[in-house]
């Protein structure tokens, strides 16, 4: 016998509560900034998001809805406090912060729901409420053409994404008959013949629809070429988000849909994960060898640290590639202490941590310094923007350069720094599917194997140009010099990103999302071991 109706509805609220406060405090923000002159909007939205992120570990559920409701709550405190430190014009702010502040609640309200979804209807809907307030966001904060070409830019690419992954979501409810993934995995663990035949045939077409859709969000490869004008043509802050929280959807959203099959053994099951990691490997390998070769040639720091974060996309598809090449009994051989769902989220936080932080940096240091003279007009501020504005930094500002040094090299994967932790657990997860099988070519584990060695060559690539950066601030004079005028708000959230950074060098652990209920085997085994050797 079914539940009633108010059971089933009591306990859908209860379960959404931190989604209902976000978009609760959005509405009164909204409205504050309607009826009144309060310019303090980011104020309120850092008190919107705490509350949420009190109350975000719920009893019960999986761990990828902690996680992901967690992950979402914490970067965003740390954005909010990004964003108040904005340094745009104030002819370009317009009359306050409240409508940005709302709208970014509401961002922050749908990637939650995408954790928590657990049907395509509720997936859907959480990626649209990503997508439409980020939308809205870049062109509030336009100041420039330059700025304006960004908006329209990713307002139609994003369309594109969300129909192709819409008509992804179309075959597999074809596949499963049902918009509750629960009912779709069982329908592919079935082994009934019907299903069988349509996974078969749908197969190709639904993962690759999925995979494409998911990559706009991640600025995977094949959807990756609008990230550096969007972030160069955005503001400082704003192009923090998009480096950010769009990612954080995209890999909760694969990795549900790698848990479609977890533990399977039946063949439609198989061929779905088969699939999934051939195309999440080859995207992987593209993503990090595309992404990084385009970071060396750019000056820009933005679209540096947007072909960084193309690289990175990549990086967390290696992550994929594991879990879904190291599902059901494809590979029973698999030591399996360390899986590839739980590898790709604990890499995921440390990009979160240091990517947030290069950003709180990078705003808390403002514009410039002007040169003019006593003859000529004092000209317009400029804005930190390129590699060469941050010369000298560490003999003007050696607490920056020091926290943005940290946050580089662990983007880098220098030890032992979070991102080493990171991309260890990625090389290892990669390594122990089919641990002690032969390699051969006609194997897959080589595959996975060379994979593993191109992740390793594209980390030294990238070392290049992050060192560049550091050498910069470093071993470069200072030319003019920042006016470091970001705003108190920006370097707390940057000094926060350092202890945090600094605390998980010494305890990896602490970035991995301990729980019983594990995404789909044990936490991340590997950091346990690493960070015991660590202490030792």
């Amino acid at each position: 016998m079914s539940p009633p109706l108010a059971a089933v509805t009591a306990a859908t609220v209860q379960g959404l509560v931190p989604e209902i406060l976000l978009v609760a405090a959005a509405i009164t923000i909204y409205l504050i900034g309607a009826f009144t002159s309060f310019r303090s909007g980011w104020l309120l939205a850092f008190l919107g998001v705490a509350i949420p992120l009190w109350l975000a570990t719920p009893e019960g559920g999986d761990s990828l809805t902690a996680f992901g409701r967690w992950m979402t709550l914490a970067a965003g405190m740390a954005l909010v406090l990004v964003q108040g430190g904005d340094v745009r014009p104030a002819s370009h702010r317009r009359l306050g912060t409240c409508e940005e502040a709302g709208t970014f609640l509401i961002l922050l309200a749908g990637l939650s729901l995408v954790a928590v979804a657990d049907n395509l209807v509720l997936l859907f809907v959480g990626l649209e409420m990503v997508s439409i307030p980020t939308y809205v966001l870049l062109g509030l904060t336009r100041t420039s053409a330059h700025g304006q070409e960004a908006a329209l830019k990713y307002f139609f690419l994003s369309l594109v994404a969300s129909a192709v992954f819409l008509y992804g979501m179309v075959c597999l409810y074809g596949i499963g008959g049902d918009v509750s993934l629960a009912v779709i995995g069982e329908k592919l663990q079935s082994g009934d013949v019907t299903t069988e035949r349509m996974t078969l045939a749908m197969l190709p077409l639904a993962v690759g629809m999925l995979m494409v859709g998911a990559a706009f969000r991640m600025a995977a490869v094949p959807m990756q070429f609008y990230a550096p004008d969007v972030y160069e043509g955005t503001s400082t802050p704003l192009a923090g988000v998009l480096s950010t929280l769009p990612k954080l959807a995209g890999v909760v959203v694969l990795v549900r849909l790698i848990g479609l099959v977890a533990g399977a053994n039946q063949p439609a099951a198989l061929a779905y994960a088969e699939l999934f990691w051939q195309v999440a490997a080859v995207l992987a390998a593209l993503t990090m060898t595309v992404g990084n070769l385009m970071a060396l040639v750019q000056n820009n720091l933005r679209r540096l640290l947007a072909c960084s974060s193309i690289a990175h996309a990549g990086y967390l598809l290696v992550g994929i590639t594991a879990a879904a090449a190291g599902t059901g009994s494809m590979s029973e051989t698999v030591t399996a202490r360390l899986d590839g769902a739980d590898a790709t989220l604990y890499y995921l936080a440390t990009y979160l941590l240091a990517t947030s932080g290069v950003f709180a940096a990078i705003t808390y240091l403002g514009h410039r310094w002007p040169i003019w003279t006593p003859t000529t007009p004092r000209p317009p501020r400029e804005e930190v923007s390129t590699v060469s504005d941050l010369d000298g930094l560490a003999s003007t500002n050696p607490v920056v350069a020091f926290a943005l040094g940290v946050f580089l090299l662990s983007l880098a994967g220098v030890p032992p720094l979070p991102g080493f932790w990171g991309k260890l657990s990625l090389v290892t997860s990669l390594l122990e599917v089919d641990w002690g099988m032969p390699v051969t070519m006609a194997g897959r584990r080589v595959w996975l194997l060379a994979l593993a060695i191109t992740l390793v060559i594209n980390a030294a690539i990238a070392a290049a140009y992050y060192l560049r950066l550091i050498a910069a601030m470093y071993f470069r004079p200072a030319d003019r010099g920042v006016q470091a005028d970001g705003g108190l708000s920006a370097g707390l959230a940057m000094l926060g990103c350092l202890v945090v950074s600094v605390m998980a060098t010494f305890s990896p652990r602490m970035l991995a999302f301990d729980d019983d209920q594990s995404v789909s085997a044990e936490t991340p085994a590997v950091v346990a071991s690493l960070d015991q050797a660590h202490h030792d």
